[in-house]
């Protein structure tokens, strides 16, 4: 009994925040400032240790290099696809996925000084990574750190195509606003442009087209647009492709599902024993079905599940989440993508983020206490039920407190409703 009253004591101490200094749990506080500012600085300089890192892992450009030796053996006369390539544990002889619309584009330049494009390649990545930053309204003091950052640094190493897919993601999905970053509205003016960005992020890695999937729920119109823009540019340069090497592609994707090549990636199937398909269609699910505030982290969790080669650079798309997350939370859970390939860590960071995303509809304090500017209604995510009074747009002086139940209004006015109703009982 002594030992359960003094846990009971204990626990009431942490609820009322009496052990920790007054507010630093409670967003917007001046200790819950300084905490976060803390948290982010620190995270800002480890990231910048680590991307020296990533320099001294990986080969400059060499997921670059990689298709360009395609190109080089389709343009004269070889397979760009050959199985014998999954017998290699590294370097640019790696096996070439991309899609084989994507051989006539390097074939004119795989004959280049290498130096002289993957520089200009390697240039072109930074460049949309600084575009990326500034989109989401990140401040030019912290980009670095944010590219420095493992899922930003690798891939802008190895110069993988993720940093332009995730650009597009981006563009389609965010707009600056006031400084700060807002969800884009899906203008009917706009369909091409948007059906043609959402088709952009999976061009490449056609796993990652659940954009298509997730603008077909609100702009029909547009993910037709995007769809046929595809089909087009493979019907196109089918003259110049050939069918056959199609069914070659085809043949290596289904090689490089196997569980057994480790250079694969680390895919949350392999991770918990589950096949490739079952992700596959469980994302394809949640790209469909998400709706409300929220809508663009979960589709970043829906990336993350259908992809069935999961990189450092693919954690790029839980960044969605973390900006839709308490930034105290965010910063310790980015924290846990620091290093080389900890492929446990990384998904308990992706875990935690879901956990956080959930709670939030029942607890407000696990969601930044600051959103997004919703004027005009923001495009990712419908516009509210008429069941339910619509959210009031800009900014809210809201603070939450992780340590005091009581300080959330929804806690609060049920609170109230009981009190009253027993008053009157």
């Amino acid at each position: 009994m002594g030992l359960r009253r003094r846990f009971a004591d204990a626990r009431r101490a942490v609820a009322r925040g009496g052990v920790f200094p007054d507010g630093l749990f409670e967003q917007g506080s001046p200790a819950n400032t300084r905490l976060t500012l803390g948290l982010g600085i620190v995270l800002g300089a480890l990231c910048l240790i680590a991307g020296r890192y990533m320099i001294l892992e990986f080969p400059a450009g060499i997921d670059f290099e990689i298709p360009l030796r395609a190109a080089s053996r389709w343009v004269s006369g070889g397979e760009p696809y050959p199985p014998s390539a999954m017998l290699v544990k590294g370097g640019p002889d790696l096996p070439f996925l991309y899609p084989p619309y994507v051989l006539p584009f390097l074939a004119p330049i795989a004959g280049l000084p290498r130096d002289f494009v993957t520089g200009l390649w390697l240039i072109l990545c930074a460049a949309a990574a600084v575009w990326t930053c500034r989109r989401l309204s990140i401040p030019w003091l912290v980009v670095p750190c944010i590219m420095a950052w493992p899922p930003f640094s690798e891939a802008l190493v190895t110069g993988n195509v993720q940093i332009l897919s995730f650009a597009a993601f981006v563009a389609l999905l965010y707009e600056p606003a006031d400084g700060r970053v807002r969800y884009r509205t899906f203008a009917p003016s706009r369909d091409a442009l948007n059906g043609v960005l959402a088709a952009a992020v999976g061009v490449l890695k056609v796993a990652q087209m659940l954009p298509v999937l997730y603008l077909l729920r609100r702009r029909r119109r547009a993910a037709l647009i995007g769809a046929a823009a595809l089909a087009a540019l493979t019907i196109a340069l089918l003259p110049l492709t050939g069918v056959s090497v199609y069914g070659d592609w085809l043949s290596q994707l289904r090689r490089a599902a196997d569980p057994s090549w480790t250079i694969g990636g680390v895919a949350l199937g392999r991770s918990i024993g589950l096949p490739d398909v079952a992700l596959v269609a469980c994302g394809i699910a949640l790209a469909l079905s998400v709706r409300g505030r929220d809508a663009v982290a979960w589709l970043g969790i829906a990336m993350l599940v259908a992809t069935p080669s999961v990189h450092g650079y693919t954690f790029l798309f839980l960044i969605p989440g973390l900006l839709t997350i308490r930034r105290d939370f965010s910063f310790v859970i980015a924290a846990m993508y620091l290093g080389n390939y900890h492929t446990e860590t990384w998904w308990i960071g992706w875990l935690l983020v879901v956990c956080c995303l959930v709670a939030a509809n029942r607890w407000p304090w696990f969601r930044a206490a600051v959103p997004e500017t919703r004027n005009p209604p923001p495009g990712g995510t419908p516009a509210p039920s008429r069941r339910r009074s619509p959210e009031p747009a800009g900014q809210s002086s809201a603070r939450y407190n992780l340590l005091d139940l009581a300080t959330v209004p929804s806690i609060q006015a049920r609170s109230s409703q009981r009190k009253r109703s027993a008053g009157e009982s």
